[in-house]
């Protein structure tokens, strides 16, 4: 299905483009924020995001249980408060493993999806996810939209530019 593979792709494009614009924090960047008023979140806050953001998406859809700890939901998931220089993430090769994992789980739900299955609503309502093709994405453009937060980032940061 022409549908399924387009979706595949965009998802493992948004998470190449993650991958290339973070790859040269170290773990201290990685739990700053950026300077001046609306400074950026941390990187470490973005992936977590990231992450709880495609578990939702995987358990919303079909997931058997959550991946990302309930300590990582509470400072990283929608709604969550905004992290302050306090807020203790884990390091990040974690939320890496986690982020791995979330968009496997996200790529093996969209694969063994039927066409049908593309139009399925979540098994509870949600305000952001419809179907599970137009979650699948979202949580892709959302993942780009967080690249951007991340290249205002580095910028506050004093980060070479990429690209």
């Amino acid at each position: 299905m022409l549908i399924k593979d387009t979706l595949r792709d965009i998802s493992n494009d948004a998470r190449g483009w993650l991958t290339y614009w973070t790859r040269d924090f170290t773990e201290a960047e990685a739990r700053t924020a950026g300077a001046g008023d609306d400074r950026p979140n941390p990187l470490a806050w973005q992936l977590g995001h990231i992450a709880c953001v495609e578990d939702e998406v995987g358990w919303l859809f079909g997931g058997a249980g959550r991946l990302a700890p309930g300590g990582l939901q509470a400072i990283c998931s929608t709604g969550s408060p905004p992290p302050s220089g306090s807020t203790a993430f884990p390091p990040p090769e974690h939320l890496w493993a986690l982020l791995n994992a979330t968009h496997a789980g996200l790529l093996e739900l969209l694969g063994g999806a039927g066409e049908e299955d593309l139009e399925r609503p979540p098994r509870l309502p949600n305000p952001y996810f419809r179907s599970l093709g137009q979650a699948v994405y979202e949580a892709a453009l959302h993942e780009v939209y967080h690249v951007g937060e991340i290249a205002a980032l580095r910028k506050s940061l004093g980060k070479a530019r990429i690209g």
